[in-house]
């Protein structure tokens, strides 16, 4: 009897076909290529899934593929010849919801290191191996700490003045979506008691309704807004840091979820000074406004992009709801919170949104060919999302703008259709898709069985017909000791098999809802292919193609002969953008 994991192996392998001869064959003389691939195997990911061995590349585009023999007329005296000795070629991964320059200007802060722990030991860590490395900080200068693990997190104005009375404090989740700041960042922000709520935040009050120092989701932007900002040539220093770990894991293309001027203006300066070297897709930051203004807006910036190589700004991100884990809540559900003992609360979570304007703005952003990228965590928000996509679709008809909804934690069962039938994307963050303290002791309790038993449902999804593209939402996750955990392949392996295999974890070995498992295949495609055509660019890169660019990595094992619970395991080798070279295994980033 053959155990899932087998099955699994043999189903990615009688996907793939082998290929004997050329693919596309040259139709005139061969051009010297640049760079060649041998002795290995390809993973072409093109439709029929073909397997080769050899890659010939001029410049920055594929202009071979094929065998050994097929790549020979290519090869010159300038050719570098890189024999792959049985190793893995592999279109590059693409990442369709990343953060590279929030995860940059992460690098080297103070972090609780995404580790669930109370407040009094991450004012012990703060105060003994960050506050003891400052140099003659300002007496005003703020203490910020990142990466604090939310899940069943609680802290007030009052504890965290215990880090400082006299400077501002402020700690932010690991989720993206959580604040905690002292009484004096309290008061720098502005926030009193009378204070209103943000369209698309919370801030938390006690029974009395003092403001207790705790922000949800938009709210931190009363924070952020205040705080100082590092220089650009500091961003842009640490931005080129930050690529060069995202490139160690094999990803040559991202989008960016959540792109504002800052972002953008780092990315302009590193393409001009030819330190990009990513393929980036901006989703623009946008509130749910039914604005004039605010469309135009939109549309020059995707304007200034147009004709860019290596940059596009054609897609906008709405942030319809929050994240599902106590003691925050604010995913928008269709049904309440419960109160960890089976009985509903009356907290539905946050909607962030007027169903009217959401669906005015939806179908303006789709009239003006935009890619609209949804923040849904909840089932509420998911279904609202889905129904303005429908909405667009029937005023504006069909069109290939490729709308997307991502994280889909919980799904409505009937939404599941829905995603096919409206070629709406399913970009899936799955390496979170495990069972784990944040996945069951934050969820579980809290919201009715039938959702959890499916939570994260990308098997449903697949079998609906949905298109899943893979995705991280780094710099969640990071930390110091393992600034990138959530890389391509270790989402692939969480999603072939929803097993924990951290051996210092108490879930280890535990299986989170096996029915939503999904095959290999699915999740090569979903970092390749898939991903590809979620950012409109299939036509360039995701596979392994005559034309395409060469955009690739090279692996030190076969996934499709990996054990699906080593897939994570698997070294990346080799990096290529372009066509150069800017990534290998032992010797870090390329200088090129």
């Amino acid at each position: 009897m053959r155990t899932p994991m087998q099955a699994a192996v043999l189903f990615a392998l009688s996907s793939m076909t082998l290929v004997g001869g050329l693919i596309a064959p040259p139709a005139r003389a061969v051009e010297t290529a640049s760079l060649v691939f041998m002795d290995g195997n390809v993973l072409t990911m093109d439709d029929k899934r073909t397997v080769a061995h050899a890659v010939a590349i001029s410049g920055n585009s594929i202009v071979a593929v094929g065998s050994n023999q097929d790549v020979q007329p290519y090869i010159g005296t300038g050719t570098k010849v890189v024999h792959l000795y049985g190793k893995t070629l592999m279109p590059g991964f693409i990442d369709a919801h990343i953060h590279p320059i929030q995860g940059a200007e992460n690098l080297g802060k103070c972090s609780a290191d995404d580790v669930a722990q109370p407040i009094t030991a991450i004012a012990t860590k703060v105060i003994k191996e960050c506050l003891s490395k400052e140099k003659n900080p300002s007496p005003s200068a703020w203490i910020e700490v990142i990466n604090v693990n939310p899940s069943n997190f609680v802290a007030s104005t009052a504890d965290l003045d215990k880090i400082s009375a006299k400077r501002p404090v402020v700690l932010f989740g690991t989720d993206g979506h959580t604040a905690w700041i002292n009484s004096v960042a309290l008061k720098l922000s502005k926030i009193n008691d009378a204070t209103p709520n943000p369209s698309g935040g919370q801030i938390e009050r006690d029974a009395q309704g003092h403001a207790t120092g705790f922000l949800k989701d938009d709210a931190q932007e009363f924070v952020t807004a205040v705080m100082p900002k590092l220089p650009l040539a500091q961003r842009i220093a640490l931005s080129i840091k930050a690529l060069d770990l995202i490139r160690s894991k094999g990803i040559t293309s991202v989008q960016d979820a959540w792109t504002g001027a800052p972002e953008m203006e780092v990315y302009e300066a590193l393409e001009k000074s030819n330190q990009l070297r990513m393929r980036v897709r901006a989703t623009l930051r946008s509130s749910i406004i039914d604005d004039e203004a605010e469309y135009q807006r939109l549309a020059a910036i995707r304007a200034h992009f147009e004709g860019h190589p290596l940059i596009r700004a054609d897609a906008v991100k709405i942030f319809s709801d929050g994240v599902i884990e106590y003691p925050t809540q604010t995913a928008a559900m269709i049904a309440p919170y419960l109160d960890g003992k089976g009985n509903p609360t009356t907290n539905y979570g946050g909607r962030y949104f007027k169903t009217e304007t959401l669906n005015n703005y939806v179908t303006r952003l789709d009239k003006d060919g935009f890619t609209v990228h949804v923040h849904s965590i909840g089932d509420y928000t998911t279904h609202a999302a889905l129904d303005a996509f429908q909405l667009a679709k029937d005023n504006n008809g069909a069109n290939d703008n490729r709308h997307q909804i991502t994280h889909l934690q919980v799904i409505d069962p009937s939404d599941y259709p829905r995603f096919a039938a409206l070629n709406v994307y399913a970009d899936m963050q799955l390496y979170w898709a495990n069972p784990e303290e944040y996945s069951i002791e934050a969820v579980q309790p809290y919201i009715a069985p039938e959702l959890f038993n499916h939570m994260y449902p990308a098997g449903s999804l697949k079998k609906a017909g949905a298109t899943i593209a893979g995705a991280s939402d780094w710099p969640v996750d990071a930390a110091p000791g393992n600034p990138m955990p959530n890389t391509p392949l270790s989402a692939i392996q969480a999603a072939v098999t929803r097993q924990n295999t951290n051996h210092d974890s108490k879930y280890f070995g535990q299986v989170l809802n096996p029915d939503e498992r999904v095959d290999l295949d699915t999740m090569l495609a979903a970092y390749t292919i898939n991903a590809a055509k979620a950012l409109k660019q299939e036509k360039t890169t995701g596979s392994i193609e005559v034309g395409k660019r060469a955009d690739l990595v090279v692996l030190g094992r076969n996934p499709l002969t990996t054990a699906p619970d080593k897939l994570a395991e698997i070294p990346v080798q080799t990096t290529v953008f372009d066509g150069a070279i800017l990534y290998q295994f032992n010797a870090g980033a390329v200088a090129h």
